[in-house]
């Protein structure tokens, strides 16, 4: 089984390299006078990633909770969005290994390939208003710590739930 994972960890790396062009995703052909929709607090320039963000969220979320299930429906909104974002369609193939598993384990290590992808996303994101926290466990995968975004700068940990609900710090602002 553990090396069942270790595999399986060692393949959604090698995608995360080359998804989300880099961090410089995003509809760059895209009008610039959008609606400018909020997610959490965050409102953005690009209505897309409003959508993603707030798609993230819910997974992450299902992730903090240990529900496997509604991870799983969760991130194959969040993939079909992903597919349809400029240079995201990468990071669409690692949501969906989110969706298309119903082990925590197996979806906490693809979320973390598919929030390393968000995370340049976000960091390049042209926002309206509104903070980002990046966040980070040093505890998970072996000590060698996994980050996420959220839109709170409240801990609550995708990795390990209510095992280790408030692991983690804030290691930066998005703004």
């Amino acid at each position: 089984m553990r090396s069942g994972i270790v595999f399986f960890s060692g393949i959604i790396m090698l995608l995360a390299i080359a998804s989300c062009g880099g961090g410089q995703g995003g509809n760059a052909d895209k009008a610039a006078d959008t609606t400018n929709l909020a997610s959490d607090g965050v409102v953005f320039d690009d209505d897309s990633a409003a959508l993603i963000l707030s798609s993230y969220m819910r997974v992450k979320d299902a992730l903090v909770e240990s529900d496997a299930v509604k991870a799983s429906d969760e991130a194959d909104k969040l993939a079909s969005m992903l597919s349809n974002y400029e240079g995201c369609e990468n990071t669409s193939m690692l949501a969906q290994e989110i969706a298309n598993n119903h082990d925590l384990a197996a979806q906490r290590a693809a979320f973390k390939a598919v929030s390393h992808d968000i995370i340049g996303v976000f960091e390049h994101a042209p926002k309206a208003s509104g903070t980002i926290y990046l966040q980070h466990c040093p505890m998970y995968d072996e000590n060698k710590g996994g980050d996420w975004l959220s839109t709170s700068s409240e801990i609550r940990n995708p990795y390990y739930g209510d095992e280790m609900l408030t692991c983690g710090k804030v290691i930066k602002e998005i703004e």
